[in-house]
C-alpha cells in the first residue's frame, strides 16, 4: 500500500535520514524506500512541503523559501536527537537537500533524479524553462495526465494517493529560481553524495545528473544510471535496485566512491 500520510518511524542506532519529495508530489514517492531504510535500522522522516500538505482540484501556489523553511525545521529538530543526520531527496528535494548541505553539516547525500533541467526533446523548438518564463505567464497551471512510472500496477496505485493533476506554474518557475542559486553552492558541497539517475527519465534531464557528479565538491561521490525506469524510480521497475544502492550507501562507512 502506498500514503500520502507524513511518517516519522524511530530506528535503532543514531542515524536519522530525512526525505525529501519532488515538486508537486509527496512523501508517498518515497515511502517504499523509507520502509526499507527503517529495516536497516535508520530513523526516517518524510513530510509534505507547504502547498502540498492536501488534495485539491488544482496544484496551490508555493515557493522555494516555504519548502525550504520546512525542509530546515524537521533537520533541526532531528539534530537535537540524532548525532547523524543524512538527507535523500527526489527530484527537487534533491536541490533543498543540496542547498541545506551548503549551509548545515550532513552525514550523506542520497539525490534521486536531480531536478536541474527539464527534459528537453527537439521538437520543442526551445526549451521548457524558455517557455516557463514566456507563455508559462498567462498560465496559472498545467495538468499532469500520467505519473512518470513505467510500471502501470504500481503508477495506477500512487495515482490513487497523489494529491495533484496539475502542476502550478507559480511553484515550477520558483524552483528553476532554486536551481540557479544551487548551481552556485555545488562545488563546495563536500559531504558523501550517491547519486541515482534513469536514462530513459520523461521528466528531467539526465545529463545534468552527470554535470552535478562533475562539480559537486565531495571527495567521495559516485554517480549511477538506470536503464529502464522512469523519472519516479523509487516506484519503478527498477526499485528494489535503488532501495539497496541507497541502504549499502547509508549503512557503509566509509561512503563507496567512484562512478559507475
Amino acid at each position: 500500500m502506498l500514503s500520502n500520510e507524513p511518517f516519522l518511524w524511530r530506528g535503532r542506532g543514531d542515524h536519522a535520514c530525512l526525505l525529501l519529495h519532488g515538486l508537486g508530489g509527496g512523501v508517498y514517492e518515497l515511502q517504499w524506500l523509507a520502509e526499507r531504510l527503517l529495516a536497516a535500522g535508520l530513523t526516517v522522516q518524510g513530510f509534505n512541503y507547504p502547498g502540498h500538505e492536501r488534495p485539491a482540484p488544482r496544484m496551490p501556489p508555493s515557493r522555494w523559501t516555504e519548502w525550504y523553511g520546512r525542509v530546515l525545521e524537521h533537520y533541526l529538530a532531528l539534530r537535537q536527537e540524532y548525532p547523524r543526520v543524512s538527507l535523500v531527496g527526489f527530484s527537487t528535494g534533491c536541490l533543498l537537500a543540496l542547498h541545506l548541505a551548503f549551509a548545515y553539516p550532513v552525514h550523506k547525500l542520497v539525490l534521486l533524479a536531480p531536478f536541474f533541467a527539464i527534459r528537453h526533446h527537439w521538437y520543442y523548438l526551445f526549451r521548457p524553462e524558455q517557455y516557463l518564463n514566456s507563455l508559462g505567464w498567462l498560465l496559472e497551471d498545467v495538468p499532469r495526465f500520467r505519473l512518470a512510472i513505467r510500471d502501470g500496477d504500481v503508477r495506477a496505485l500512487a495515482e490513487k494517493v497523489a494529491y495533484f493533476r496539475s502542476f502550478n506554474l507559480t511553484a515550477v518557475r520558483s524552483a528553476l529560481e532554486l536551481i540557479e542559486r544551487v548551481k552556485g553552492e555545488v562545488a563546495s558541497v563536500q559531504v558523501p553524495t550517491l547519486i541515482l539517475q534513469p536514462r530513459q527519465d520523461t521528466v528531467v534531464d539526465p545529463e545534468q545528473a552527470a554535470w552535478l557528479y562533475q562539480e559537486l565538491g565531495s571527495a567521495q561521490k559516485s554517480l549511477h544510471w538506470l536503464e529502464h525506469s522512469d523519472h519516479l524510480l523509487t516506484l519503478d521497475c527498477e526499485r528494489e535496485t535503488v532501495f539497496a544502492q541507497v541502504c549499502a550507501f547509508l549503512t557503509q562507512d566509509p561512503a563507496p566512491t567512484g562512478s559507475a
